[in-house]
């Protein structure tokens, strides 16, 4: 009954760090995510008017098992390579989970 398994993961990150951070979430992580059958795209939102600001990182999946391919036998579980924990002076440790039940982009 639901298009897509839905994962958020939330962290704080400084406002100034948010592009760097997208650079390099682009080059060395998405490259992976996007490799990975049953993946099914990706939002980032930024909080407006804080600094620094929670950052949300929502991804769409098949099911559980393709989150499993990339996150492992505990897909809420936060892996944060070493690389990208200068980023984030605080990050949710366990992500959750949603069933996406209605999605509509207007052009």
């Amino acid at each position: 009954m639901t298009d897509a398994l839905v994962r958020r993961w939330e962290a704080v990150i400084a406002r100034d760090d948010v592009d760097p951070w997208l650079s390099t979430f682009r080059n060395r992580v998405y490259p992976a995510m996007r490799a990975v059958e049953g993946f099914r795209g990706i939002t980032v939102h930024t909080e407006r008017g804080s600094d620094p600001c929670r950052i949300a990182v929502v991804t769409r999946w098949k099911d559980i098992a393709a989150v499993k391919r990339i996150a492992g036998d505990v897909p809420e579980k936060t892996f944060l390579p070493d690389f990208m924990v200068p980023f984030f002076p605080a990050w949710d440790k366990e992500a959750s989970f949603h069933d996406e039940v209605l999605s509509e982009m207007m052009p």
